[in-house]
């Protein structure tokens, strides 16, 4: 492709030249034939400047576009591995923008598409930056070829790559063609990452926004990338910009969460799960909470989803499961009674390339031994992509760590993702527990789901169990584990420890619990 535009540009300068000869030669020819003429040579002296203006001009403009080129190929060897010409940011804003003009007579709809590769890496001592590089230069030659696939014009398309994201600007293409062209994408970035990048899981993430007179190019460019991030976070393919992905968080949310974080404000409780076979505590939950000076003691859904949106929520993460590791520690110090404990990690964090590495990282810090920790994850979360999320259940439980399934039965339940997935622990969401006392349906529809985990191998515990109307309809549905205010609200390090330590549920003479 190249070479070709080369030697059209040379083409062009030659014809270009070629004709001013003509006209110099044609204009001398007349001068000799008419005599010494006045106006023929003023005539002959500016045709010759202009001939001269437009050769320096054309000149300038080869040779400027060999600069940029020679940027490009720059920019795209460090970024996709090969000396290609694919449009940077730069190039990109200019050619859309022309681009756009012209559809602009025409009124014809224009939307941008940015999207990304999730590369985890599922295989270790791998050079990962090698099958990176070959997922983003095919794509970035089969988007050269993309018109052609579907039925379209190529210069109703503007290709870019740009600090690690594709943009494409695509006219004349309504709201469905963009969602076939993301799934064209799509579908070609799983064959290619099947047959040729096997040590690394390749998931695009999509975000489109429609283009608009009224904003500037640069605003409209950060709307498909806001949208390719929302996409990314909560594992959606693709994810169309709303007004709401700018307004969600505030600079001041940002500045508070993060000087929370730095404060150590935020704090654990834990919240104990009684055996109702054994008839004692077996484990807890780990929950965190925000002490703030301003707000006073605030829970999770005050604060997470902000934490979440600015990016924080794998600090957030991590930083619970050392504090959690932290008091095991000290506990088993102190020859304490010591129950494993369960902490809940984000889709995000479940999925990033180290996560059984830092896991086992901060125990082997904190020197607790693996079965002191229990994971827990939300069903969506399991069920974003059962092949990865099967082989990290697996490592984590080759590794002596229990991994357990939140909030089940309210997001894609389903008798064949119980029988895949290997969890040691499903927990029926509060949901369904609050009108087994009165209501038919929904006491048989929790018997359903706890004899439903039974078949599969899995403990099963319910969550949100208030009284003890509903601790006895689950002990007769052979429930394992009760978790709830009935038996203790959630509690912070000291307040748990002297729980466990003196309760009037555990086993005891003469308990009737």
């Amino acid at each position: 492709m190249k070479a070709s535009r080369a030697r059209l540009a040379a083409v062009i300068i030659s014809a270009v030249l070629l004709t001013a000869i003509a006209v110099v030669t044609g204009l001398a020819l007349i001068g000799n034939v008419f005599g010494d003429n006045i106006f023929l040579n003023n005539m002959l002296n500016l045709m010759t400047i202009g001939m001269v203006v437009i050769f320096v001009t054309i000149v300038y403009l080869y040779v400027s576009n060999l600069s940029m080129i020679k940027t490009l190929q720059d920019d795209n060897e460090y970024n996709l591995g090969v000396r290609s010409a694919f449009f940077n940011m730069y190039a990109f804003q200019k050619r859309v923008e022309l681009r756009s003009r012209l559809n602009k007579i025409g009124k014809k709809a224009e939307h941008i598409i940015a999207f990304t590769f999730s590369s985890l890496v599922i295989s270790q001592n791998v050079n990962r930056n090698h099958e990176i590089y070959l997922i983003n230069n095919h794509i970035a030659n089969f988007l050269e070829e993309l018109p052609l696939k579907i039925g379209a014009k190529k210069r109703d398309f503007v290709y870019a790559f740009s600090r690690g994201s594709f943009l494409i600007y695509c006219a004349k293409q309504n709201e469905q063609a963009i969602q076939n062209i993301c799934e064209i994408i799509a579908k070609d970035a799983y064959d290619f990452g099947e047959q040729n990048c096997r040590h690394i899981w390749v998931q695009p993430f999509f975000g489109v926004t429609r283009v608009y007179d009224s904003e500037l190019l640069t605003h409209q460019i950060e709307n498909a990338l806001l949208a390719r991030d929302n996409s990314e976070k909560n594992f959606e393919t693709i994810t169309y910009y709303q007004d709401s992905f700018r307004k969600s968080v505030s600079s001041n949310d940002v500045e508070e969460l993060t000087q929370a974080l730095e404060n150590k404000e935020y704090v654990v409780y834990y919240q104990p799960k009684f055996d109702l076979a054994k008839r004692q505590f077996i484990s807890s939950e780990a929950l965190i909470r925000w002490n703030s000076k301003k707000y006073g003691l605030l829970a999770p859904t005050k604060f997470l989803n902000k934490a979440e949106s600015i990016g924080l929520i794998h600090d957030i993460d991590i930083y619970v499961l050392r504090q959690v590791c932290e008091d095991l520690n000290e506990l088993i110090r102190r020859g304490r009674r010591v129950l494993p404990v369960s902490v809940n990690f984000s889709l995000y964090e479940f999925y990033s390339a180290n996560f059984l590495d830092t896991i086992m990282g901060i125990l082997d810090e904190f020197k607790v031994p693996a079965n002191l920790i229990e994971i827990e994850i939300t069903e969506a979360t399991s069920q974003a992509n059962q092949f990865l999320s099967i082989s990290i259940i697996k490592k984590l439980k080759e590794n002596g760590i229990r991994v357990l399934m939140d909030d089940f039965g309210i997001g894609f339940s389903n008798v064949g993702n119980l029988r895949k997935i290997p969890f040691d622990v499903v927990k029926i969401d509060k949901s369904f527990i609050d009108g087994i006392v009165n209501d038919t349906k929904s006491r048989e529809i929790v018997r359903f789901l706890i004899g439903l985990c039974k078949i599969n191998g899995m403990e099963v515990v319910a969550e949100g169990v208030d009284n003890k109307e509903q601790v006895e309809i689950l002990k007769k549905a052979k429930c394992d584990t009760i978790q709830g205010f009935y038996y203790s609200e959630a509690l912070e390090k000291k307040a748990f420890e002297k729980f466990l330590d003196n309760n009037p549920f555990e086993k005891k003479e003469g308990s009737n619990a």
